[in-house]
This record gives C-alpha cells, sequence and structure tokens, in this order.
C-alpha cells in the first residue's frame, strides 16, 4: 500500500520539527552540578525545607538549588566566603541537586 505523498510529508515534517525540539531541549538537561566546594546542607521543615549554600571555593560560583515538582531557587552569584538560604514553602517540591548558572 502506498502513503499519498502529502501524508509521507506531513510524516517528515514532524520527524524534523519534533527532533528540533528535541535538540532544542538537550542544554537544559545538560546542566552541570555545582563543584564541590560549594557546600550545601538541607534541612526539612514542616512546610518544605532549607538550603544553606556555602561557597568555600577560591572564587565566586553561580549556582541554583534544583527542585523537583517546583519551581527552582534564583541563581545565587556568590563571591569566595559567602552563604545564601535558600527556603522552599510547599508540599509537592523536594531538593534535587546544586546546579551552576
Amino acid at each position: 500500500m502506498r502513503m499519498p505523498r502529502r501524508a509521507v510529508q506531513a510524516a517528515l515534517t514532524a520527524a524534523v520539527v519534533g527532533g528540533t525540539m528535541i535538540a532544542m531541549a538537550s542544554p537544559a538537561a545538560a546542566a552541570t552540578l555545582a563543584p564541590s566546594c560549594v557546600s550545601r546542607m538541607v534541612t526539612e521543615t514542616t512546610d518544605g525545607f532549607d538550603v544553606l549554600l556555602w561557597n568555600k571555593c577560591s572564587g565566586t560560583q553561580s549556582v541554583k538549588v534544583d527542585v523537583s515538582l517546583a519551581s527552582d531557587s534564583p541563581c545565587y552569584v556568590m563571591s569566595k566566603g559567602t552563604s545564601k538560604l535558600f527556603v522552599y514553602h510547599g508540599i509537592l517540591g523536594t531538593y534535587t541537586r546544586t546546579l551552576t548558572c
């Protein structure tokens, strides 16, 4: 059974557009973990969690807290020796990891 020409064109177009969308999504999926010199202390609270970030690196670091099922933290630009506290209030989100940004 031969497919009509329009059906073949539609299938090829869908494949190309779908492949482009996957390729565009790849950089976000390739986020880099924050270096180990940025310490993280995660504390569960009654209504979420807190993450204390402390830059023990030799220079400035830009990091964010990755939260599943909720919005991530903003990107914190932290100079050497500084700390930031990210506080999450909610029931769905959980701490996943700390990433560079």
